[in-house]
């Protein structure tokens, strides 16, 4: 039986995330559609666009990429892969995951559909009394049409908004390169007015999906943070999720002001 083909997109850029690189591929190659009860059913390959020497990740395909500073490794995503368009087109299904993040647990066969892959983002995934009362039915004079999916809990359909992450996504490939086309070029239409969106590459592909719903929606699981959960995300979230994918808190990264801020945050909740 042919096997179904996985590409796994990651970029590392810059020094201060070559840290995270190699634990990175090594979560891919075990975790990613390797339980013993699926994996002869696919084949995985991590594609990598580094500045780092290609020897240094012999667990995935490289691609050589200039260094360039932030928010550009982010935001020009999509150009790189599409740079590598006939290789990539080859897969059946490809999965962007940021690097500086960590697999814990097996990602399986949930997360392939007829579509479009995306996670809900775990600051945004409220409990029930804070979802915004907005009329769904788009057959209603008064329907909003923010994004967002009708759902049934406990024999009742409510409102589900939903706010996707930037740092996990993917599909079926031919849905996932028209949906990069789109957003590199909406991305350009941007800088072409000294613009960039206000979460950069993640606005954007919030956007799409507005637009395009996913045939798949993952819970924050899929992009699990590693600090501040009893403190923060249980009380938004108000319920707990079992990690698969975690991202994971950067010195480099943090401020003193930012801590500042979310602690006068947490303690208004």
């Amino acid at each position: 039986m042919k096997k179904i083909k996985v590409g796994i997109l990651c970029i590392c850029l810059n020094q201060n995330y070559w840290q995270f690189a190699q634990e990175m591929l090594w979560g891919v190659n075990t975790f990613f559609l390797k339980h013993s009860t699926i994996k002869d059913k696919y084949t995985t390959e991590v594609l990598l666009w580094s500045d780092m020497p290609i020897e240094s990740f012999p667990l995935g395909k490289v691609f050589s990429t200039e260094p360039i500073e932030w928010p550009m490794p982010t935001l020009l995503r999509y150009n790189l892969f599409l740079q590598q368009e006939e290789y990539i087109k080859d897969f059946d299904y490809l999965f962007y995951i940021d690097v500086d993040m960590r697999i814990t647990d097996w990602i399986g066969e949930e997360i392939l559909g007829n579509g479009l892959t995306a996670a809900v983002h775990p600051m945004y995934h409220l409990k029930r009394n804070l979802y915004p009362p907005h009329e769904p039915n788009p057959e209603s004079t008064a329907y909003i049409p923010l994004p967002g999916r009708l759902i049934e809990e406990n024999g009742q359909k409510r409102f589900e908004p939903l706010y996707y992450a930037g740092g996990f996504q993917g599909g079926k490939t031919e849905d996932f390169i028209k949906a990069m086309k789109v957003m590199k070029v909406r991305i350009e239409d941007d800088f072409n007015k000294n613009y960039i969106a206000i979460w950069n590459d993640e606005s954007h592909f919030n956007r799409y999906l507005f637009e395009n719903p996913p045939a798949v929606v993952l819970s924050p699981a899929y992009i699990y943070p590693d600090s501040l959960i009893a403190d923060y995300y249980y009380k938004i979230w108000g319920r707990n999720y079992s990690p698969k994918i975690m991202t994971l808190t950067k010195a480099f990264s943090t401020t003193s002001e930012g801590g500042v801020a979310v602690n006068k945050l947490m303690a208004t909740m």
